[in-house]
């Protein structure tokens, strides 16, 4: 199914993906869940953002940046679908038939929903939030944010934000902002808590730019404990004022 939205005078369409396949054909056979519900651009510069978003990793493994011919949305999307189902059978197929008394632990769920915000002029984010669980204590929750300038199509990182040399000095602030979010006084007191365990300190690629501040997502597992869940810091432009663009 498809539905038109608008998003800074963009058109966005979206398509939904539900699959279900059984590993064997077995009554209790594992099976592998896909479930995708993505947006889309139409109209002006549609396929540049399109193509840049299908192979920017929002859906993994990143199968779509094997090729590079364009790529058309409903295509990319049942390519993904084949490739993964037919993997997920190659994998786990043999493992299952040694271990049929585990059969939870052959399970496959992969979920991707995505939504759109636009709160730059000319700027588009496109948010994923992505879940996915292949045997083991836990599944896998992430948000993979994209920031497409609508004017050309490209993919925005933060050196098209933020003046040269701006690192140190946004660093510094997300740690302070970490350091009063979890109760420690500096880097080394988070650490204690085991964020940034593993030493350096550093700033996310996922954020989102906003009005009056920017959002920066540390993902489920990534700099905390699993406990932690997702992280995000928030940064008002007021206090980024010498390093914004």
């Amino acid at each position: 199914g498809t539905k038109n939205t608008m998003t800074s005078g963009l058109n966005m369409d979206s398509i939904v993906k539900d699959t279900s396949v059984a590993l064997t054909e077995e009554a209790n056979s594992p099976k592998c869940e896909i479930k995708l519900s993505l947006q889309f651009v139409k109209g002006k510069n549609a396929d540049v953002i399109n193509n840049a978003l299908l192979r920017s990793g929002i859906l993994m493994p990143d199968y779509l940046s094997l090729s590079d011919e364009k790529l058309d949305i409903k295509q990319a999307v049942d390519s993904f679908t084949n490739r993964y189902i037919c993997d997920y059978k190659t994998d786990y197929a043999p493992l299952y038939k040694e271990d049929k008394n585990n059969s939870g632990s052959y399970n496959s769920i992969y979920t991707v929903k995505t939504s759109t915000q636009s709160n730059i002029e000319n700027i588009i984010s496109y948010i994923a939030s992505i879940y996915y669980y292949s045997g083991g204590a836990h599944g896998t929750s992430q948000t993979i944010v994209k920031n497409f300038n609508i004017k050309n199509g490209k993919l925005m990182e933060l050196k098209d934000f933020f003046v040269p040399g701006y690192e140190v000095g946004l660093k510094d602030l997300i740690v302070e902002k970490l350091a009063e979010k979890f109760k420690a006084t500096d880097l080394k007191g988070l650490q204690k808590q085991y964020i940034f365990a593993d030493g350096r300190a550093y700033i996310p690629e996922n954020f989102i730019p906003g009005k009056d501040k920017f959002t920066f997502i540390y993902c489920s597992d990534e700099i905390a404990p699993h406990a932690v869940g997702e992280i995000r810091v928030d940064i008002d432009k007021s206090d980024i004022k010498d390093l914004l663009k």
